[in-house]
């Protein structure tokens, strides 16, 4: 009867955190979110402000994402080829977009088929335009955490329950 209730015990500790492990998916989109919208408000003081050649400006950006496209852009690459290139294979685990979704990569795309094409003040527009929209897809990921955690976690909770009534 101890080893059932031991095991019972943690089927419910090991459900709880599974369920905890499911809500990360969404903080690490927000997270990721939030440091890109902070690495293209770096970027647009660079460009804009500076008079950084692309390049230079989106290394200084402190966002993994776009020091990425840095580095691609360093192998002889655009800014758009550099982003294709970045989105065929930076979806994978741990890549930098792994927890971009599509709405996301779209704003993205935008943005860097027009980056470092025009002057400055239409350069200004495109950057202010995909910080604004960025922002409000961080704001939603943000607002899906607190849900998230709720959500999982107390799925995790019943589920290791249920089972614990099973073994019981």
């Amino acid at each position: 009867m101890e080893a059932r209730l031991i095991l019972a015990l943690c089927l419910v500790l090991f459900s709880a955190l599974g369920g905890k492990a499911l809500a990360d998916g969404v903080r690490g989109r927000a997270k990721a979110l939030r440091e890109i919208v902070e690495g293209l408000k770096r970027l647009r003081l660079h460009m804009t402000g500076m008079f950084e050649p692309v390049r230079g400006a989106l290394e200084h950006s402190d966002c993994p994402l776009l020091n990425a496209i840095a580095d691609q852009m360093g192998r002889g690459e655009g800014v758009p080829e550099a982003w294709s290139a970045l989105e065929k294979r930076g979806s994978r685990r741990g890549g930098p977009l792994e927890y971009l979704t599509e709405g996301d990569r779209q704003i993205l795309s935008q943005l860097f088929s027009g980056l470092g094409q025009t002057g400055r003040e239409e350069q200004e527009l495109l950057l202010a335009s995909a910080i604004e929209a960025m922002d409000r897809q961080r704001d939603s990921a943000q607002a899906r955490v607190g849900e998230a955690d709720r959500l999982y976690g107390a799925l995790g909770l019943l589920v290791g329950l249920m089972l614990a009534l099973i073994v019981i």
